[in-house]
């Protein structure tokens, strides 16, 4: 496991704000294929309105040490936990890095090394540079990567109802890689002003409502992601995937999980929508 932390770089290179052409100089330092990766994830935005005032609100010394400082809190405790999921010490790059809003955690294969990339910018816009919201970012895209190792993360054949199940399998699998990692099954660091409890106590509606849009060839978005909410709750579909992983983990390990087929996933959920 490689350990790369570019809080020092990005403080020296960017003491006059966001410029283009010194980030891809200072991405494609990281990797030849990072800087590409980074603006075709993002070239349907409007950099200018979406993007640069981010970066721009990022780009404070004082922010960047407060995350670069739990960061290496977290990394330097993570060899104790890992055994917990895997059984030798994973071949993984950990990058804490200035990205273009891509997301505050991305699991993904850079030149062909599984790879978490850590995004300095969002991490401080979500506020997420705190010791225990680091340590539950890392370790959840260290659950997708595990997925990834394991089994099949990816469903092919696109289609929106088969991306709804996908998204809600991937996270489930791993908030639960999480919850080993961290020894604690009721851990969401979502849980702020009464999520959990809410989630808990809606739990058959939340899976309804998401099983009557996958029939209905509906959106799931409101259900993942900070910007999106259901019924005024970000992220709801965390809980749900969780929940689902954990229903099927009464009657299969987690690896058998892992490798599940779609229409194994497909019917599976349909019959945990029927449990209380």
């Amino acid at each position: 496991m490689k350990i790369i932390n570019t809080c020092d770089k990005i403080k020296a290179l960017f003491t006059n704000g966001f410029d283009m052409s010194v980030w891809r100089k200072y991405a494609g330092e990281i990797s030849k294929e990072l800087p590409s990766r980074c603006e075709n994830d993002v070239k349907e935005y409007d950099f200018d309105k979406a993007i640069l005032p981010v970066l721009e609100t990022a780009l404070n010394a004082d922010k960047i040490d407060f995350v670069s400082k739990n960061f290496q809190i977290v990394v330097d405790t993570l060899n104790a936990n890992l055994p917990k999921l895997f059984d030798t010490e994973p071949d993984i790059n950990i990058i804490l890095y200035l990205g273009l809003c891509n997301g505050a955690g991305w699991a993904t294969t850079l030149d062909g090394k599984n790879t978490v990339l850590l995004g300095v910018e969002k991490i401080i816009e979500l506020n997420w540079g705190d010791e225990t919201n680091m340590r539950a970012l890392i370790l959840h895209e260290i659950g997708h990567l595990w997925h990834k190792m394991n089994g099949h993360l990816y469903i092919p054949d696109f289609t929106k109802r088969r991306k709804a199940i996908q998204q809600l399998y991937q996270e489930g699998v791993a908030m639960v890689c999480e919850h080993i990692l961290c020894g604690d099954d009721d851990f969401y660091h979502q849980d702020k002003d009464g999520w959990l409890d809410w989630c808990r106590e809606n739990e058959p509606e939340i899976k309804k409502e998401y099983l009557r849009r996958l029939d209905a060839k509906e959106s799931v978005q409101d259900f993942f992601g900070d910007w999106c909410s259901y019924n005024g709750y970000s992220d709801v579909g965390y809980y749900l995937g969780c929940r689902f992983i954990e229903h099927l983990m009464k009657s299969y390990s987690l690896k058998d999980i892992a490798n599940f087929s779609y229409r194994r996933l497909n019917k599976e959920f349909k019959g945990y929508t029927q449990q209380r």
